[in-house]
């Protein structure tokens, strides 16, 4: 399939940006529809000055007409109201990655987690859990795609090599350092420049923040993967026990990024030595083009701007605890490029089609 017609809803947010930029220049896409309810009407450049060329003659429409002209939607939309946009494109035959939260979690989790009943729960057995390098194998073809939280995509990628190899512990620390991007465009006054200028600090603590679902569920299925036979062939739907994670994120003054720290005290008598570490991310992410498995500890501006996790490893021989760091661009392998990784696998498509694997510094 190629010369597609894409949409995008919610393409006047820092996600819809990410979209834009990439599938702009994806040689199967040959048309955007680009919609925005504050923007419907006016051209992209009224909300992105960056974008020139072909895009500078495209405008926002209402999300009926995006869904319409579309063959594949994209929906970088919030939770809760993006549920019934994903059936609408789905009554009318479209594919739909979503990169909301709608469709992460089984409607009982979502409930727990975001306060609400599921708006469509009917239709989360069509829905795939879209970090590529975990469940490529089910992408293939999908018609729901539900596209990773940022946070969780550090902490999951972090996670799943361990958990598949029987190497955590009682307990599981996630910590993460995230950029301002990650609340979005409109996110109020706690993140203006005043507020977060020479500023850090800890919000959604252990147990209160929602990606928390997320990693604790990709914990479970790669331990249910590896006693099936294949730590790294995960599955959206086979039953799984949750792998308890406590998860803290801290904001830091930077636009975009995430590092995330992984601690866990590995069982006795475990082969965890930082050699022993990094061979097992090494071999774990193995054929995975947007993964680095390096020696050196990952910073968050090895990653910014491309669409590429960067991992390492070490190991605390005086307490036990093995550590696993993981970067990534909030926007990039926590948005935007993950979703169209996965769209691209989604259509047989390479992988890397029009993602970034180099980034940005300086």
């Amino acid at each position: 399939m190629s010369g597609l017609t894409v949409g995008v809803l919610g393409a006047s947010g820092y996600g819809g940006a990410g979209l834009i930029a990439r599938l702009a220049r994806h040689p199967e896409v040959e048309r955007l529809a680009l919609g925005s309810r504050r923007y419907a009407g006016q051209p992209v450049s009224a909300c992105w000055p960056q974008f020139g060329g072909a895009t500078a003659a495209l405008a926002f429409q209402e999300s009926d007409a995006v869904i319409a002209a579309a063959d594949v939607l994209f929906c970088a939309t919030p939770h809760g109201a993006t549920a019934p946009l994903v059936a609408q494109a789905l009554a009318a035959g479209k594919r739909v990655v979503d990169l909301s939260a709608d469709f992460r979690l089984d409607p009982a989790a979502y409930r727990e987690w975001y306060g609400a009943e599921h708006p469509h729960p009917e239709l989360f057995e069509r829905a795939r859990y879209g970090l590529v390098e975990l469940h490529r194998h089910e992408l293939s073809g999908a018609q729901l795609i539900a596209s990773p939280g940022c946070n969780a995509t550090a902490g999951a990628l972090a996670l799943a090599p361990l958990a598949a190899a029987g190497l955590t512990g009682a307990s599981v620390v996630v910590n993460v350092l995230t950029g301002v991007s990650g609340a979005g465009r409109s996110p109020g006054e706690a993140f203006t420049y005043a507020e977060l200028d020479e500023n850090a600090k800890a919000y959604k603590p252990s147990g209160t923040h929602r990606h928390t679902a997320e990693i604790e569920a990709t914990g479970g299925r790669a331990r249910a993967a590896a006693a099936a036979g294949d730590g790294k062939r995960l599955d959206s739907r086979a039953p799984f026990e949750p792998l308890p994670v406590s998860f803290t994120p801290h904001l830091v003054p930077m636009s975009r990024g995430i590092l995330a720290t992984l601690t866990t005290r590995v069982p006795d008598g475990a082969d965890a030595s930082e050699e022993g570490l990094l061979a097992l991310l090494a071999d774990y992410y193995a054929g995975d083009p947007l993964v680095t498995v390096q020696r050196e500890l990952p910073q968050t501006k090895a990653a910014a701007g491309s669409d590429r996790a960067v991992l390492s490893a070490r190991f605390d021989a005086r307490t036990g605890h093995a550590l696993v760091f993981c970067a990534i661009d909030n926007l990039g392998k926590g948005a935007s490029g993950q979703a169209v990784q996965a769209f691209n696998v989604a259509h047989g498509f390479p992988e890397t089609l029009g993602l970034a694997e180099v980034g940005t510094w300086p």
